[in-house]
C-alpha cells in the first residue's frame, strides 16, 4: 500500500519504519524540516515539509493516489482536519490520533465519520488500558491480545513461592489445561529463551504463555492460587493519562492515591478526579512524599508522568521502599528496552511503542505486534494468514521447516483458538501467530503466501 504519515515525531518515525519493514510505499510528512531531517538515512521513505491541512502539499505528497493516510502529529486538531481533507480527496483509511477530544458527540451527531475519520485512536486511553490489564494479579507483566478477541498472551513471572519453580515444563501436573495453553518463549535474566519439555523454570523467569482467554485466566488462577488482589494503588503523574487511569482504578474498586508535583496541575486534578481519591502533593521521587502516601504498604506504584527519567526513579524507589509492584510508562523509543531491562521495574511499558502497535492493529486488522519486553531482544509477535497454494498450507507444522528461531505461538481457525503442535496441519484461511526476528520475519512470510 501507499500510505501517508503525517507527524515525523517519535511515534510518526516508529510508525513508518515498521510500514517499510513490511514492504509498504511510505511518505512521511511534516512541517518541522528538523523533524525531518536524516530520516531518508535510515528508512526508505519519501520525506515532504509542509502543513499536512495544505491541499498543495498533500497533493505534493501523492495523496491522491494514496491507500491510506495515518495523521500522529501532537496537534489534535491539525490531524482531525487533514483526515477531513485526505478522505474529500479520495483516501479510503483515515487513521487520526486524539487525546482527549471533545470535537465529537454521538448525542449531537457530531461523529468522527463526518470528518471522514475511519479509525481512530488516543494515546493515554491505549495506554490505560495496557496498564489496566496487570493491575489484577502482581505476576502478570504484561497481557497481549490479538485479532481473535478469544486468544491472549499473558507474560508473568515466576515466584519463589511459585509451583511452577524448579518445575520441568513437561512435568506441570494441570494436563487439561496445558492442552490449551502453549509457554511459547521466557525470559531469563538478558536471554531470550524458546522452552522446551525438559526446560526447568527458576524463579525471576518472565513466562509467554498464549491460549483461549479462559484457559490462561485458568492457568493463571492454578499458579497463583494464594494470590490476593491489589487493593492499594498509588499514582504518580498529573495529564490525561493520570487522570483517565485514575478513574479507571477507582471504578475497579482500588484505593486510589495520586502524587503530584505540580499545585496548579493538582488543583485542576481535582475536578475530574472521583471526590474519594487522596492526592498527595509533591516530588514522586522523594522518599518522604511517597512514605507519606503510604508506599510501603502499597500493592501497585504507577508512575506516567510526562517525564520519563521522573517515571523511572520514582518506580525504583518505591520498589525499594516497598511497594509490592511498580509500573512505569515511558514516550522515548529508547527507554523501550531500558525500562524493562531493569531489575526493579516490574512493568515497562512505552507509551510511543503502544500506540504504533494500535495504529499497526487498525490498519493491518490485527497484524504486526510488538510488545516491550520482546522489543529489548529485537523479536517480534506477528500474525501471518494462510493463503491457498502457499507453502506451508495442508502441511503439518513438524514437516514444515520453519526457521529454527520462529516460535509459533497460536493458530486462529475461524472462532477457534488452536494451541499448535508438531501434528497441526495448517489450513487455507488459518492465521498464525508466530515471534521473529525481523531476519525470520523475512523468511517466513513467503511460507504463508501462494508463490
Amino acid at each position: 500500500m501507499r500510505i501517508i504519515v503525517s507527524g515525523a515525531g517519535e511515534l510518526g518515525r516508529m510508525i513508518a519504519s515498521a510500514l517499510c519493514k513490511a514492504n509498504h510505499d511510505v511518505v512521511l510528512l511534516d512541517s518541522s524540516a528538523e523533524n525531518l531531517d536524516g530520516i531518508t538515512d535510515k528508512l526508505d521513505v519519501m520525506t515532504v515539509e509542509g502543513s499536512c491541512i495544505s491541499i498543495p502539499t498533500l497533493m505534493q505528497a501523492g495523496i491522491s493516489d494514496a491507500d491510506a493516510l495515518i495523521a500522529v502529529s501532537g496537534d489534535e486538531a491539525s490531524n482531525i482536519l487533514c483526515c477531513r481533507i485526505a478522505s474529500q480527496l479520495g483516501v479510503k483509511k483515515t487513521i487520526c490520533r486524539l487525546y482527549e477530544s471533545e470535537c465529537f458527540s454521538e448525542e449531537n451527531g457530531i461523529t468522527e465519520k463526518m470528518y471522514g475519520i475511519w479509525k481512530s485512536f488516543s494515546t493515554p486511553r491505549e495506554s490505560v488500558r495496557k496498564i489496566r490489564d496487570v493491575l489484577s494479579n502482581n505476576i502478570v507483566r504484561e497481557c497481549i491480545h490479538f485479532s481473535h478477541a478469544e486468544a491472549m498472551m499473558t507474560v508473568f513471572e515466576v515466584t519463589t513461592s511459585s509451583p511452577l519453580a524448579g518445575m520441568r515444563l513437561k512435568d506441570i501436573p494441570c494436563t487439561d489445561i496445558m492442552h490449551s495453553v502453549r509457554l511459547a518463549a521466557l525470559v531469563r535474566g538478558r536471554q531470550f529463551l524458546v522452552p522446551h519439555g525438559d526446560t526447568i523454570l527458576v524463579p525471576g523467569d518472565k513466562v509467554y504463555a498464549a491460549g483461549h482467554k479462559d484457559k490462561v485466566e485458568q492457568f493463571m488462577a492454578w499458579i497463583s492460587p494464594e494470590q490476593t488482589r491489589p487493593h492499594r494503588i498509588i499514582i504518580s503523574g498529573g495529564d490525561p493519562t493520570a487522570v483517565n487511569l485514575i478513574q479507571t482504578a477507582y471504578e475497579l474498586g482500588f484505593d486510589v492515591r495520586v502524587i503530584e508535583d505540580d499545585e496548579k496541575v493538582s488543583e485542576k486534578m481535582l475536578s475530574d478526579i472521583p471526590a474519594n481519591v487522596t492526592m498527595f502533593h509533591g516530588d514522586p521521587t522523594d522518599e518522604d512524599v511517597l512514605q507519606e502516601a503510604g508506599i510501603e504498604s502499597t500493592d501497585v506504584f504507577i508512575s506516567v508522568d510526562p517525564d520519563d527519567e521522573v517515571n523511572i526513579l520514582s518506580c525504583i524507589i518505591a520498589k525499594r521502599l516497598g511497594a509490592a509492584k511498580v509500573v512505569s510508562l515511558t514516550h522515548k523509543p529508547e527507554y523501550i528496552r531500558i525500562a524493562p531491562a531493569l531489575g526493579q521495574i516490574d512493568c515497562g511499558f512505552s507509551a510511543t511503542l503502544i500506540s504504533s502497535n494500535t495504529v499497526l492493529r487498525l490498519l493491518e486488522g490485527g497484524m504486526m505486534r510488538v510488545d516491550a519486553v520482546l522489543q529489548q531482544f529485537n523479536a517480534n509477535l506477528t500474525e501471518f494468514k494462510v493463503t491457498e497454494g502457499a507453502p506451508l498450507c495442508g502441511k503439518t507444522l513438524k514437516n514444515a521447516n520453519l526457521p529454527s528461531s520462529v516460535i509459533l505461538a497460536l493458530v486462529f481457525r475461524g472462532d477457534e483458538v488452536i494451541t499448535p503442535s508438531g501434528d497441526t496441519t495448517l489450513q487455507k484461511g488459518d492465521v498464525a501467530v508466530a515471534i521473529v526476528t525481523s531476519e525470520s520475519s523475512r523468511e517466513l512470510e513467503p511460507l504463508f503466501r501462494k508463490r
